[in-house]
């Protein structure tokens, strides 16, 4: 079997992680939490792994300016 690029092998973690999230979310599957800060630690390290290989995708943020998590908060309350 061929050895993975970095970049197939970021895919492959972040497709992993993908599933995991999809089988939790629809109830299939239990998460724990340490499974998922283990996701979030593959998330992290496959952004990275593609963020260094295909450059900065986003304009520099600047440090001093507040970005809002969303843009419509009121969107996602339950109704």
């Amino acid at each position: 079997m061929p050895e993975l690029s970095r970049l197939e092998w970021a895919r492959m973690n972040l497709d992993q992680v993908r599933t995991q999230l999809l089988a939790a979310a629809s109830g299939t599957r239990f998460l724990t939490p340490e499974q998922l800060e283990f996701a979030v630690g593959k998330i992290e390290e496959g952004l990275r792994v593609y963020d260094e290989e295909t450059g900065p995708a986003a304009p520099e943020r600047h440090a001093d300016r507040a970005r809002p998590i969303c843009s419509d908060p009121r969107r996602y309350r339950s109704r």
